[in-house]
């Protein structure tokens, strides 16, 4: 890993905001050594180990209720799954098949409420679930998921479904989705098929913007930090966790981080995080999720597409995201001891298990290795479950459990649900005892965290703001839908930089909209480092975009960096490597097939 010593000058506070201002405070990485020192001499409510979904929204739970937190990452925020999912925020169709009723009325009830208060980052998305003749999904089936799947969503809620589901003939679907195979089929004929609205959604966006929101409210009473390696714990007189020992990855050197009490909210590292504990036993099942992603006219698929692999009849998607079908996921068991958790990655075997189906279902598509764009690969940190008899059969319920010196970990659960997640981890930590006042606050009510992200903006607020701030025509249609969709609030920011300096729009590489400005307002405002970390999870780049194309692009990001954070040419030159070498070690079976 590349070592970068970077100056401190900037206040690291960052004031609340209503829509349409200005972000008036910054959170950029070059007061990296401001916020290790706020780390090191302050003490804290609760400590953090993750910097994932799940633990992001432990810091915005304790920020709205009042409690103080040091958020700790080994590597950036959503490094891990975290970046890697299936781009949803979704119910879970499938589980209605293993009667998981539960954790399908809870995921459609977060679902429900991001897309209202997260609404640029957390969007409609239709799906169809077709049944054919001889298919595995039968039309009974189909109609019962989804009338299901929306009773469950809107049964006694304060948000509702985006629009009720649908059951469609044959006969319209050939003229709704005519990519989609309708007549002589392997399967036979299409009889039906169910329609209803899932939600798609940059899953690192949303990780990103959980933190920045709850350090505008936290203000300086808390602090987050990346590329911070919890190495050991410290105890009190009784043994109990009182603190732990971080390592910066980028200098090597250790500083103590103290607190009130200590959860981890590591993922699929939860177990390595509870090694230096006194933990009973090993929790975590890791299994690998792969997605390969191709342009979207090579499938033609208007909407997204719930399909059933013809391998080992287990669901997957077909998902529309703009220019580009992302297809996925797989669900394979991947073992710790013989393979690196930082590194799952897309193989042969897991691009032609999805190929094989989406080419059938899809005649005309005859996806080859040559249309892949990108892959990326992500692993659940699902529970350890006896019985299940596969890996997609272990459920994605969430457990929260305490080692016997003191340490308090939650694991499993899925990204849709992290609001729940934290709020049950919360309550959890004032059951045993460990908040204090916390039970005294008025707010210390279930649901209390359910209220609007202040970067959440319609389209049509947004439109609205910047046509009174007359920056309608400051730049491309595209890259105001995209400033809207990834930024929200920020995205008019971005445009003032573009008003005030119009060459900052223009594209760093022909076709995408990513531009200076956006690369400044991301380094000021989002604490990124690393080129990898703006490229994979400060936006979609490394998979939105060809992966032939990245080097031109990494260059004029990389540049950018560099004139921001003074690095020399080696280090501009270490950064690029490390990233190509991160999209080609994705991609690496299509150039050896």
């Amino acid at each position: 890993m590349t070592v970068i010593v970077i100056n401190v000058h900037i206040n690291s506070a960052v004031i609340c905001r209503q829509k349409g201002e200005v972000m008036a405070g910054k959170w950029s990485a070059k007061n990296r050594g401001d916020d290790i020192w706020i780390a090191k001499t302050g003490s804290y409510d609760v400590i953090i180990i993750g910097g994932g979904i799940t633990g992001a929204g432990i810091a915005r739970e304790c920020a709205l209720r009042g409690i103080s937190f040091c958020l700790l990452d080994k590597d950036d925020f959503a490094f891990g799954t975290s970046s890697r999912s299936s781009k949803l925020f979704h119910g879970g169709m499938r589980y209605l098949a293993s009667k998981e009723f539960g954790l399908v009325r809870e995921s459609t009830s977060e679902r429900n409420w991001l897309r209202n208060h997260l609404p640029n980052l957390v969007r409609p998305l239709g799906f169809v679930y077709p049944a054919y003749e001889k298919g595995k999904a039968r039309p009974f089936t189909v109609w019962l998921g989804v009338k299901l799947y929306e009773i469950l969503s809107d049964w006694f809620s304060e948000y509702k479904n985006y629009r009720k589901s649908k059951i469609f003939r044959t006969e319209f679907v050939e003229e709704f989705e005519p990519a989609v195979a309708t007549e002589e089929h392997e399967l036979g004929r299409m009889i039906m098929a169910g329609f209803y609205y899932d939600t798609n959604c940059d899953d690192a966006r949303v990780t990103l913007e959980t933190i920045k929101e709850s350090l505008d409210l936290a203000g300086s009473k808390s602090v987050a930090l990346n590329y911070a390696r919890v190495e050991n714990y410290i105890k009190d007189p009784a043994g109990k966790a009182c603190g732990t020992v971080v390592k910066d990855v980028f200098n090597g050197n250790t500083f103590e981080v103290k607190g009130r009490c200590i959860v981890s909210a590591a993922g699929v590292w939860t177990d390595q995080v509870l090694a230096a504990t006194e933990y009973s036993k090993q929790r975590i099942y890791p299994t690998k999720g792969v997605h390969i992603v191709v342009p979207n006219e090579r499938i033609g698929n208007r909407n997204a597409f719930s399909l059933i692999s013809f391998d080992d009849d287990r669901f997957f998607f077909v998902l529309n995201r703009y220019k580009v079908s992302v297809i996925g996921t797989t669900d394979t068991a991947y073992y710790p001891e013989s393979k690196n958790l930082d590194e799952p990655r897309c193989n042969k075997e897991d691009c032609d298990y999805l190929l094989r189906t989406v080419n059938r279902m899809f005649p005309h598509a005859m996806l080859t290795y040559d249309d892949i764009i990108a892959t990326f690969a992500g692993i659940r940190p699902l529970i350890k479950q006896d019985g299940a008899e596969r890996e997609s059969a272990v459920s994605r319920k969430h457990q929260i459990f305490q080692t016997k010196d003191g340490v308090v970990a939650i694991a499993g659960g899925k990204s849709t649900t992290f609001r729940l997640m934290a709020e049950d981890l919360l309550f959890y930590l004032q059951k045993h005892n460990y908040l204090g006042q916390f039970s005294k606050l008025e707010y210390n009510k279930r649901g209390f965290s359910r209220q609007p992200f202040k970067v959440g903006l319609s389209r049509k607020e947004f439109d609205n703001i910047i046509a009174g701030k007359g920056l309608t025509k400051i730049a491309r249609p595209d890259q105001l839908n995209y400033f809207h969709t990834q930024f929200g609030q920020g995205g008019i920011e971005i445009l003032e930089k573009i008003r005030d300096n119009p060459p900052s729009g223009r594209s760093l590489l022909g076709g995408y909209p990513h531009c200076a400005a956006e690369i400044n307002f991301i380094l000021e405002h989002e604490n990124a480092p690393k080129l990898i970390d703006i490229l994979c999870r400060r936006t979609e780049a490394q998979w939105m975009i060809w992966h032939y194309k990245q080097p031109e692009l990494a260059a004029a990001v990389a540049n950018i960096m560099a004139s921001y954070y003074g690095w020399s040419d080696e280090e501009k030159a270490a950064e690029i490597k490390e990233y190509l070498d991160y999209v080609n070690s994705n991609v690496h079976f299509l150039k050896h097939s």
